[in-house]
């Protein structure tokens, strides 16, 4: 393994990892703690992106990805079944 960048399958899948992380902590919380923690992931991703130099319509069409995935999770989640409950 390189220490070179990331291939786009591996970065791929660490956006798809963080996704299912942060919309399992959200379905987590009460429904009225969700929108600002939905803010807070979004805000992250932000921050993150200014970090690595990323900016722009590239930048804003992973942060939208990445928060419909994660509002997708959370509704997953919700209709399934909470995430401690192991129908996740």
């Amino acid at each position: 393994m390189t220490n070179g960048p990331k291939s786009a399958d591996e970065s791929a899948r660490d956006a798809w990892g963080m996704a299912q992380r942060v919309g399992m902590y959200i379905a987590g919380l009460p429904l009225d703690k969700r929108d600002a923690a939905l803010a807070v992931a979004e805000n992250s991703l932000r921050e993150a992106g200014q970090e690595t130099g990323i900016s722009g319509e590239q930048m804003d069409a992973f942060i939208e990805l990445q928060m419909n995935a994660i509002r997708q999770i959370v509704r997953d989640i919700d209709v399934s079944g909470s995430p401690q409950g192991g129908r996740a």
